[in-house]
């Protein structure tokens, strides 16, 4: 009698993994499909109905590859397009990586000038997305996660800040205000419009951590529009050594030239 119930033991698994492959085809599929035209904003019932799919069970995968990076949500109903992930990985020539290419060697003469961490960020969904890095050639020194929240980085402020303000109030209806712990200065409404006229004003941004880090970002624009930014992160107490003036000014060249290249 235990021959028929292991053989239904092996069928389930067998199923299951039948099951698996299926989903996992079906995710290719998607990433595919939003491949053939990078930049346009793909629905969910436009991928769905191309490759077939059941909608619930198409916004299923979506979500998962969302979560994980592959493909991005370009805002409520808006679509959606490739994921920094698939460029991470794929190293397919995508903006991000002719960004990183021509901005490696200004940001190296950067640290070679401050001899301090410098970092080349994009905004993706809520986070401050780091995808170069140089660091300082010292003993204490920064390093940064590749994400972290962009309410709680100065880069990350300095792209919040440079959004139309019709984006900035989508961002903040998916998102929330930051917490108190993100951006103490910024908790409520009144208090994060007034962070952001700020940093308009001032042209840069800074923050100064509760673990004696500051950090000041500036933007790389093209055509007009913020595409990234460019910032340098070092302990509070060597701010001396530098100046502010002189890392901010330094910054902003590093910036400028780097904008020359795109």
């Amino acid at each position: 009698m235990s021959h028929p119930k292991c053989f239904s033991k092996k069928n389930i698994s067998h199923n299951k993994d039948i099951l698996m492959i299926q989903v996992i085809h079906r995710a290719v599929d998607i990433i595919e499909y939003i491949a053939t035209d990078v930049h346009k904003a793909h629905s969910l019932s436009e991928i769905a109905e191309h490759l077939k799919l059941n909608q619930a069970t198409c916004a299923n995968i979506i979500k998962t590859l969302v979560e994980r990076n592959f493909i991005e949500q370009m805002g409520y109903k808006k679509g959606y397009k490739l994921g920094y992930m698939i460029y991470r990985l794929g190293n397919i020539g995508s903006f991000e990586e002719q960004l990183i290419k021509v901005s490696t060697d200004p940001m190296e003469h950067l640290r070679s000038k401050l001899n301090e961490t410098c970092l080349l960020a994009i905004l993706r969904k809520q986070n401050r997305v780091t995808i170069h890095q140089v660091n300082a050639e010292r003993d204490l020194m920064v390093r940064s996660s590749i994400e972290k929240v962009a309410y709680n980085s100065a880069s990350g402020r300095y792209l919040l800040a440079y959004l139309g303000d019709a984006e900035l109030e989508d961002f903040i209806a998916k998102y929330g205000l930051p917490s108190v712990d993100e951006w103490p200065e910024a908790t409520n409404e009144t208090r994060f419009w007034e962070q952001i006229k700020r940093i308009r004003n001032d042209g840069y941004s800074k923050q100064v951590t509760p673990t004696h880090i500051i950090g000041f970002a500036y933007g790389i624009q093209k055509e007009g529009k913020v595409i990234a930014s460019l910032s340098v992160y070092l302990p509070l107490s060597r701010l001396k050594e530098h100046g502010e003036k002189e890392i901010i000014s330094s910054t902003i060249k590093t910036a400028q030239e780097i904008e020359k290249l795109i």
